[in-house]
């Protein structure tokens, strides 16, 4: 070969140079890119685990505080119930369960705490904390999620007085209340109905109970109302008919009409019965004292 071969064949070579540099770039490039879709990827899946399971806290504490709320209802619950412990520890059971869907990752969820929300006593606080890992990504995060108790049966009055007649929306008390009762006018009480699922009563402010046809459709409907004197719901699960916590009341309806009977609210008749005066709702017999009759507006 003679000079100019090598020279033709040395500037080939350099030209092939840059070539092999930018492939090595795009394969380099091409690399980063599909790592960068698995990283979005997982994040995507994690995050939709998150998610799944923050979305199914309200409906399995929902179903533990229904089904608790029926052994209550049907005389199962032990006496000395601590209702926060148990929920709690059902929920996180069924929680791990959920967790084991997500195969592709390691997911857990411990449920921390379970209680009334310090606001709104329709409502119970849900604490947990979920952590999940693949491969060398690992994410914690605190939830705290509400659940409403509305739609859930009130365990109380089974928890005070044991077995009692109920249908889908009312108690009927027969002779148990009459029974239970120790003082005043029980007589008015022979007979009685009330509530048997938790409702939020619409008409607020409370005081606007003081129209005849606003009260009327708050006792046919079976409502409740927030109190600082009534019990909470997992109080209620307990059969305290107090408690330190936000709590809810309804009206129990007496069948008598007398001059005065013990109180017609639920809290005051299963713990300290004291008499009230009657107070006609559209031919529905309602006991209050002046301090409940001030509230909703009944006593002025």
């Amino acid at each position: 070969m003679d000079d100019g071969g090598y020279v033709m064949g040395g500037l080939s070579l350099l030209l092939m140079v840059p070539t092999v540099i930018l492939a090595l770039m795009i394969l380099s490039i091409d690399d980063s890119s599909v790592e960068r879709s698995a990283d979005r990827a997982l994040s995507e899946s994690m995050t939709g685990a998150l998610w799944d399971i923050r979305d199914s806290i309200p409906v399995i504490t929902g179903e533990v505080l229904n089904e608790t709320a029926h052994e209550a209802i049907n005389g199962t619950l032990p006496s000395d119930l601590d209702s926060r412990a148990l929920v709690r520890e059902r929920v996180d059971e069924r929680i791990d369960r959920l967790c084991t869907v997500h195969s592709n990752m390691n997911v857990s969820c411990s449920v921390n705490s379970v209680e009334g929300a310090s606001d709104d006593p329709f409502f119970i606080e849900v604490n947990s904390t979920v952590d999940i890992r693949s491969g060398e990504i690992h994410h914690t995060e605190n939830l705290s999620v509400r659940v409403s108790v509305e739609g859930l049966p009130d365990p109380l009055p089974f928890r005070v007085l044991g077995r009692l007649q109920h249908n889908e929306t009312s108690i009927e008390y027969g002779g148990s209340l009459r029974d239970y009762l120790s003082s005043g006018n029980r007589e008015a009480y022979e007979g009685a109905s009330g509530p048997f699922i938790i409702k939020r009563c619409p008409y607020e402010p409370y005081i606007s109970h003081g129209s005849s046809v606003a009260l009327y459709a708050c006792l046919i409907n079976g409502y409740y109302h927030e109190s600082h004197d009534g019990s909470c719901y997992l109080c209620r699960l307990e059969g305290k008919t107090s408690c330190p916590h936000l709590g809810l009341e309804t009206f129990i309806i007496p069948s008598g009409n007398s001059e005065e009977a013990p109180v017609s609210v639920d809290h005051v008749l299963f713990t300290a019965p004291y008499n009230g005066e009657p107070h006609n709702a559209s031919g529905l017999i309602l006991y209050l004292d002046r301090a409940h009759g001030e509230k909703y507006g009944v006593v002025h």
